[in-house]
């Protein structure tokens, strides 16, 4: 093998090891079919395991199974809804926060003052329309300090 083959394989080591170090398990709660499948879609090619809740239910039964289940992860990031039907997004970070689990929260809402509440908290917060690059800047920001949960 030439030198520069090598370094080829080198260099795409290096990447899937990068990839592998900074895939996230995400939680993603949002009621609208098309708009979940297409951010599932998106973090999937981006390397990170996606679990998807439609609503308040679903995003409530994700999260007991992580403090259940022995050997179950826990969910590096979750982004949530405002409008979600069953229990609002708000309402679910308030709920993590009083008991003190400081997962990153990423909050998809148009309302200035849950807005606001839910930066007190600490979750990074998301107008629509976004685009793929604000979802991905949002992910990068909101889990910075995070190591993937399997480390």
């Amino acid at each position: 093998m030439n030198h520069a083959t090598q370094s080829h394989h080198s260099v795409a080591r290096e990447l899937r090891l990068i990839e592998q170090e900074t895939s996230l398990r995400i939680l993603i709660a949002e009621d609208d079919g098309e708009m979940r499948r297409l951010l599932a879609l998106v973090l999937r090619r981006d390397g990170h395991q996606v679990v998807e809740a439609r609503d308040g239910g679903e995003l409530l039964e994700a999260l007991a199974w992580t403090l259940i289940e022995p050997g179950r992860q826990d969910f590096d990031l979750i982004i949530c809804e405002q409008s979600l039907p069953g229990v609002p997004g708000l309402t679910v970070l308030e709920g993590l926060r009083a008991r003190d689990r400081t997962t990153p929260f990423i909050l998809i809402t148009r309302n200035g003052g849950i807005a606001a509440r839910a930066r007190r908290l600490d979750a990074f917060v998301l107008d629509r329309p976004f685009d793929v690059q604000a979802i991905r800047n949002a992910i990068r920001q909101s889990a910075d300090p995070v190591r993937p949960a399997n480390d």
